[in-house]
């Protein structure tokens, strides 16, 4: 599970470098009293294991301040830090992988530049259908962030694609037949296609339709920092993913 962070959480400690929308969204639980990077932390320290997932439109030196301080967190608590769109800053700061969007490197771009700076890091690639996955998992990327699954205030217009998406995708991904040649030998798993991470609007009211089509984690964003104590949300929807993944895993 990827909890997003946003310069909306970030500003809770009135961090310097951030840029967007104010403190008063809303969107953020009361975490205890806690904000800005004491309540990720405070999140890290409840609810792991879990990926912390660093999205936020702030300049580069302070997410590599941002990042450099997490990143031994997550490390301690037994989970990952992703950095999104920014390959430099996850390696000089010591995150697990790199979350890479429309606008960023490509996967096998990134791959190239992580392997000549002898660094290591798992790399996400953004998708919103099949052909985009199937695209991502030929160039190795090591997991697929796939949506927008539902609609969300996060992005108002865009209508979500249900989780058939997740199916048509899943089904897609299973018929391929990766080239274990063509493959970095650094990928996570050259053994099998990239699992699906379902991002959109999705809460603890649709994280088992979601896995029952394919997916095999979420990311989620509101569904944390907007609840009351957003370190326990986080705690109550990865303990369910966990459920679900051992019913899985029991019933085949």
């Amino acid at each position: 599970m990827h909890v997003l962070v946003s310069e909306r959480e970030l500003e809770g400690a009135g961090d310097p470098g951030v840029t967007g929308g104010g403190v008063g969204s809303g969107r953020r639980g009361d975490s205890g009293g806690r904000g800005g990077l004491a309540a990720v932390e405070h999140v890290l320290e409840r609810a792991a294991p879990l990926a912390i997932h660093l999205r936020a439109r702030i300049i580069a030196r302070r997410m590599f301040e941002i990042a450099e301080r997490l990143a031994p967190a997550a490390s301690r608590a037994g989970s990952w830090l992703v950095v999104n769109g920014r390959p430099d800053v996850a390696l000089a700061a010591g995150a697990r992988a790199v979350q890479l969007g429309r606008t960023a490197l490509g996967v096998e771009e990134t791959r190239r530049m992580v392997a000549a700076c002898a660094g290591r890091l798992a790399i996400g690639a953004s998708v919103h259908d099949a052909e985009g996955a199937l695209r991502a998992a030929r160039e190795g990327a090591d997991y697929l962030v796939l949506g927008t699954i539902y609609a969300t205030l996060s992005h108002p217009g865009v209508e979500g694609s249900g989780p058939a998406a997740v199916s048509a995708v899943r089904r897609r991904l299973s018929a391929l037949r990766l080239a274990a040649h063509r493959l970095p030998a650094n990928r996570l798993s050259a053994r099998r296609p990239p699992p699906i991470l379902a991002i959109g609007g999705v809460g603890a009211d649709r994280i088992e339709e979601v896995t029952e089509a394919g997916a095999y984690g979420i990311v989620v964003g509101r569904a944390v920092w907007s609840a009351p104590d957003p370190a326990r949300a986080a705690l109550d929807l990865r303990r369910q993913l966990d459920r679900l993944d051992r019913r899985d895993r029991r019933d085949h």
